[in-house]
């Protein structure tokens, strides 16, 4: 069975890749608006195709021996995540019985689950802010200690930087219905709610992450209706721009835990060549596109985990492609040991030493540790 949904969730995902991000409509803002220049600095050499993923002369380090445990029961908790130290896994979970409404942890090696607190919202990267709604505003709220500030954005969700420094959201424009021309005004701000302003305005793009703590934010879109379209580092202090690459749309984002690699998927281009999973250096000095499609996470800079998709398999295997040195190794060997993963449901530890994963079959939480391979130069 989750080979037929790993599958579907891999062609599903192609299909709906035009579709675009579905976003809650912002409203029209009345804050004044700080005039931002964009100075845009020299884009990168243009990428070249990137032939590193290939299953055949990959080292299998994969060890049969490993199983998946499980650390949840009677179904538990999508999308669950890590604590900073690898040690704890946090998720969020409803009434059910006489259990109480919140942001649980359990250990890592399985146990019993504790209540962090019964606020729900969007958490900081160490878990010790959040944000949420009330009365129409949004709040961020240390949960140790209650003490909590307003957020001027209007009731609009909020991101947190990963230094836990400024906070970020987006005004978008009703009035516009061309996803290609809808305007989107970023705004910053210090993460007491002080200090807002403009950052940037988005044509036709959005805020995607967090670069280098605050430093930098990464946008897609367009910065003024006839610049070029594509992927965006802005710097948070100055405004200042750089074209990491031009594209009109990418999808399926992620950065790595330092916000040094980014990973995206183009799909639907002209010319099919462009077509498929890139990797690019924020710094704006490597850019490639990778053999190969499935799904992917980052388990430490550079270092990239693919999930192929093999419509011959049940089940899928993992990849670990050292994106700069080419090598390749297969973690997990899909004959020997089964990913029970449903809906594309599965996570690395920040160390890089374990997997998370929602299995389909009892929709439980189950931990794997991973091979680890010598990467050394």
């Amino acid at each position: 069975m989750i080979g037929s949904l790993y599958k579907l969730f891999i062609t599903c995902t192609i299909l709906v890749l035009g579709l675009g991000f579905l976003l809650v409509p912002f409203g029209e803002t009345s804050a004044p608006r700080e005039i931002v220049e964009h100075a845009t600095l020299t884009p990168p050499p243009p990428p070249q195709e990137f032939h590193v993923f290939n299953p055949v002369p990959a080292i299998d380090i994969s060890q049969p021996d490993l199983r998946p445990m499980q650390i949840t029961e009677g179904g538990c908790c999508s999308y669950a995540g890590w604590s900073v130290d690898s040690e704890w896994v946090l998720y969020l979970d409803g009434e059910s019985g006489a259990t109480r409404s919140g942001l649980y942890s359990i250990p890592r090696d399985g146990g019993s689950a504790s209540l962090v607190t019964d606020r729900y919202g969007v958490f900081s990267a160490d878990w010790s802010l959040v944000a949420y709604p009330e009365s129409g505003q949004v709040y961020i709220e240390q949960w140790s200690t209650t003490a909590r500030s307003s957020i001027p954005s209007s009731g609009r969700e909020v991101s947190i930087s990963p230094d836990m420094r400024f906070v970020v959201w987006e005004f978008g424009s009703r009035t516009i219905q061309s996803p290609d021309r809808r305007q989107s005004q970023v705004w910053i701000a210090n993460v007491d709610g002080s200090a807002a302003r403009e950052l940037v305005t988005l044509h036709g793009g959005t805020f995607q992450g967090w670069l280098g703590g605050s430093d930098a934010i990464l946008a897609t879109g367009r910065l003024s209706p006839t610049s070029p379209a594509g992927i965006w580092k802005i710097d948070t202090s100055t405004g200042a721009a750089q074209l990491l690459f031009e594209v009109e749309r990418a999808r399926q984002f992620a950065l790595s835990t330092s916000g040094e690699w980014l990973a995206f998927i183009i799909a639907f281009e002209q010319d099919t060549r462009r077509n498929g999973i890139w990797i690019l250096k924020t710094d704006g000095t490597f850019t490639q596109r990778l053999q190969g499609f499935g799904a992917y996470r980052w388990r430490l800079d550079g270092q990239l985990l693919l999930m192929p998709l093999d419509l011959d398999k049940k089940y899928p295997g993992l990849y670990q492609i050292d994106m700069e040195g080419g090598r390749v190794w297969r973690l997990i060997d899909p004959e020997t040991v089964r990913l029970d993963i449903t809906n594309n449901d599965w996570s690395v530890s920040p160390n890089g030493k374990w997997l998370l994963f929602h299995a389909s079959s009892d929709r439980n939480l189950w931990v794997m540790e991973l091979p680890h391979p010598d990467i050394a130069p």
